[in-house]
């Protein structure tokens, strides 16, 4: 049953706080000065668990948010059990508490009627508790302030955070060295079909114009390329990104020779789109939700880039189209999931 709830609270968005504890799993949604969080206990699975403990553990948790500067701690908690009786004297004193019990949910009398329209979406899920065979459940957990929490470095997105520094030092040695690198280094008609100089393929997808190039394509891939990478790999991801970011290039250097525009273009606006039509991939094979991102989240960033790439002059758009679409259908081609049966619960 566990298993089943801690996919139902991340298809709501919400996710798993990092702790030490073994009996409680805590999940958080956080967003601006408040945080809603969900305590979920198998009773069940850890009979040794007391009453008092766990509602020392809710009270801790909350006094934890609130010592981060959050005004407002919302908590509700699930007591996943057999025994109705053992559960109720668990839930007696805390009035956001509910009891799950043979795929059915019970409210206590004189307990929350509901939590942020939660109830009604848990139980239309319990008529039917099944999980998509591409869920893992080993989702990255994260600390009271919503970053991600990693045990070693090896789990750490390391091509994603080699791709972020890589751009910052190239912009660097551009302050240091003027137009060299921007002469030896951007892409166009010129330079690379009638030179063959076809190395500013990829050498252009680490050049920027300025300081508001760099971060605006950096924000992106910082907090997104994380959790691409996690999904696909170090290997995998290293290579979507190099790839996407050629995709958006060829297709960007072909529309200007049938246009015969001879601008220059640079720019790691193609690999960072091939990461984000990547992502959207994800999305739609994990059900629309993936940590903290969801499919509306990624097609308001894609529709905002494109409304905003439309307007505004000096924008690459045929770059970021190539981009996405390429990191999309390699994503297709490269993510695989561990097989896991589906499970459906039956009722006892």
């Amino acid at each position: 049953m566990f298993r089943e709830i801690s996919y139902f609270l991340r298809t709501l968005g919400y996710i798993q706080l990092d702790t030490n504890l073994q009996e409680f799993t805590i999940f958080f949604q956080m967003e601006n000065s408040f945080v809603n969080v969900i305590h979920v206990v198998d009773i069940t699975e850890n009979p040794y668990v007391k009453p008092d403990e766990y509602q020392h553990i809710v009270e801790k948790t909350e006094w934890q948010f609130r010592d981060r500067g959050l005004s407002e701690v919302h908590s509700l908690s699930f007591l996943i059990c057999e025994d109705m009786e053992r559960a109720e004297a668990f839930a007696k004193d805390i009035v956001f508490s509910w009891i799950l019990c043979e795929n059915r949910l019970f409210v206590p009398e004189d307990h929350a009627e509901d939590f942020y329209g939660i109830r009604r979406k848990l139980e239309a899920f319990l008529q039917d508790p099944r999980i998509p065979e591409e869920y893992e459940g080993n989702h990255v957990k994260y600390d009271l302030s919503g970053n991600q929490s990693y045990k070693s470095i090896k789990d750490r997105p390391l091509s994603n955070h080699f791709f972020v520094l890589v751009n910052i030092f190239v912009f660097t040695l551009c302050t240091f060295t003027g137009e060299l690198l921007y002469t030896s280094g951007v892409m166009g008609i010129e330079s690379v079909i009638y030179r063959e100089q076809w190395y500013r393929l990829f050498s252009s997808m680490f050049l920027h114009a300025g300081i508001d190039h760099l971060v605006s394509n950096l924000l992106i891939l910082f907090f997104l390329g994380d959790i691409a990478e996690r999904c696909l790999g170090h290997v995998k991801y290293f290579f979507l990104y190099l790839l996407a970011g050629l995709g958006g290039n060829l297709l960007s250097l072909w529309y200007s020779y049938r246009i015969g525009d001879h601008t220059n273009s640079l720019g790691a606006s193609g690999a960072v789109f091939g990461m984000v039509g990547a992502l959207l991939w994800l999305l739609i094979r994990n059900k629309g939700h993936l940590e903290t991102m969801s499919i509306p989240k990624i097609l308001f960033l894609i529709g905002y880039s494109a409304y905003y790439g439309i307007l505004s002059t000096n924008v690459d758009n045929m770059a970021h189209l190539g981009g996405l679409v390429t990191g999309f259908i390699l994503c297709v081609i490269l993510y695989r999931k561990k097989s896991v049966k589906n499970r459906e619960v039956a009722s006892k």
